[in-house]
């Protein structure tokens, strides 16, 4: 989630995640605390792709 999103905020980000709790689907989150809403898109996108492929690996869903 971006820190200073005001499109999305953060209570709403954490409400949804919360929704998951009892899931079988694996979910994480990550906070952008300097990005705004456009995370894959903004600047340092590359940081945001990143830390996805990381928890992909983590999940053991890619090399």
């Amino acid at each position: 989630m971006g820190g200073q999103d005001h499109t999305v905020p953060e209570a709403v980000t954490k409400a949804t995640l919360k929704q998951y709790r009892h899931s079988e689907a694996v979910t994480d989150l990550v906070e952008f605390a300097d990005r705004g809403h456009s995370l894959t898109i903004d600047h340092g996108w590359r940081q945001v792709a990143d830390a996805g492929l990381d928890w992909l690996r983590k999940q053991g869903l890619t090399s």
